[in-house]
């Protein structure tokens, strides 16, 4: 085999390995941007999850007290009076 074939053989090879190595670094750096971008957006949902979860405790806490203020203001009766009165 002569050498200028050797040559053209070697610069082949180096070129599609260099073709194959940009390859794999684009896809590479497309897969990472993409599992970031998914793992912002999980945590996000998670976070508006939290914040939700948060909103509704406040609620319920804040219904709790007005209703126990409503229950604190209920004024009852003594039946008895009535009773001796009408005797």
């Amino acid at each position: 085999m002569p050498i200028e074939t050797k040559m053209l053989l070697t610069c082949l090879v180096l070129t599609a390995a260099a073709f194959v190595y940009a390859v794999l670094r684009v896809a590479g750096a497309w897969y990472e941007k993409h599992v970031a971008q998914h793992d912002l957006i999980a945590e996000s949902k998670q976070r508006r999850l939290d914040y939700l979860k948060a909103v509704a405790e406040r609620e319920q806490q804040l219904l709790a007290a007005e209703q126990a203020e409503a229950f604190d203001s209920i004024i009852i009766e003594d039946d008895e009076p009535s009773l001796a009165q009408a005797a």
